[in-house]
């Protein structure tokens, strides 16, 4: 860790840093210049750890915080279309996915074009139940409980 010089420890902000190519022994540092951006940016993870915040006790009982990232990520991936995978349910504006990181539990991806849709008609092999999460940013990603 560098320590700053002793005459600026009353302000705060980055310090001016310049090329000395004669190496000069008497050459001090200029002063400090404040900082223009003072706003702070988290990582990706960020915003799964939220959603996995949301997450119903009977689920985070199962699921750890990193592979609910890992799950989290898998399900905006097959929302965008971007991995393709078989679905196990098909209805008129939904499909349902295999949950690897959570047995008995389903992903349901829903079409944006049917937004006023309230009541969801999926033909499937699998018993499934009713919606037990939703994602709060986007809608259309949800998680069903395997019917008992």
């Amino acid at each position: 860790m560098k320590v700053p010089p002793i005459g600026s420890f009353g302000t705060f902000g980055v310090q001016k840093l310049k090329k000395n190519l004669n190496k000069d022994i008497n050459y001090k540092p200029s002063f400090i210049d404040p900082l223009k951006f003072d706003t702070v940016s988290f990582g990706s993870t960020a915003q799964y750890i939220k959603r996995y915040a949301t997450l119903p006790d009977e689920i985070k009982k199962v699921l750890k915080p990193k592979d609910a990232v890992d799950m989290f990520k898998n399900m905006e991936l097959i929302a965008k279309g971007v991995i393709k995978k078989d679905a196990i349910g098909k209805g008129e504006n939904s499909k349902i996915y295999e949950n690897p990181w959570l047995p008995n539990y389903y992903v349901l991806i829903l079409d944006k074009s049917h937004e006023d849709v309230d009541t969801i008609t999926v033909y499937s092999g699998e018993k499934v139940g009713d919606s037990i999460w939703q994602d709060e940013d986007n809608w259309n990603i949800q998680i069903l409980q395997a019917a008992v």
